[in-house]
């Protein structure tokens, strides 16, 4: 213990000596964020033309499939939800993955695969309905043709009837005014 008081000075003595902090140095240029990324990368697929838009949908559908990577996923599911009839079954496709992974994908990530999941699948629901919906007004068309076909089967019926009633009764009164050979006044009945 005879030592602990020499190296208590000299670490005072160290600390005295010790030269002046430098200024901190400027920090490293940060990445941009997954959010920014996705941001920007929506921003320039709102301003593409349909023509450039379909070669930026094949381009990273191929980078997801090459990659591999939560971000090209969900970047490629956002380039083919911006198409004019986008493939919902393959953004299910393509944001599954990011989704179900353990450990969980970035929080934006996660928020816009899930966005972009709900879009696919209330869109998929729409088109469903619709498809139904025509489905139904096709049918009610043909059955509302149906009937009017029947319904005019049976006024033709109804109209021929109602001449043979006409004929017999023209025919009744014609025989009814007739004078009889057998009747020797030859009367009219």
């Amino acid at each position: 213990m005879k030592w602990l008081p020499a190296v208590v000075a000299a670490l005072v003595a160290g600390c005295a000596m010790a030269p002046p902090a430098s200024p901190p140095a400027a920090p490293p240029a940060a990445a941009p964020r997954t959010a920014d990324r996705l941001l920007a990368s929506l921003a320039r697929l709102i301003a593409l033309d349909e023509a450039a838009l379909t070669a930026r949908i094949a381009s990273t559908r191929d980078t997801a499939e090459r990659e591999a990577s939560h971000y090209a996923r969900v970047e490629a599911a956002m380039a083919l939800t911006m198409a004019a009839s986008p493939d919902d079954g393959q953004v299910l496709a393509l944001v599954g993955p990011v989704l179900a992974a353990w450990p969980p994908a970035e929080p934006e990530l996660r928020a816009m695969a899930g966005f972009l999941q709900g879009l696919a699948t209330d869109r998929r629901k729409l088109r469903d309905g619709l498809a139904t919906a025509q489905a139904k007004l096709r049918d009610d068309r043909r059955e509302a043709h149906a009937q009017r076909l029947r319904a005019d089967a049976q006024q033709d019926r109804a109209d021929r009837l109602q001449a043979k009633l006409e004929a017999l009764t023209n025919l009744e009164k014609a025989l009814a005014t007739r004078k009889h050979v057998d009747d020797p006044d030859r009367r009219t009945r």
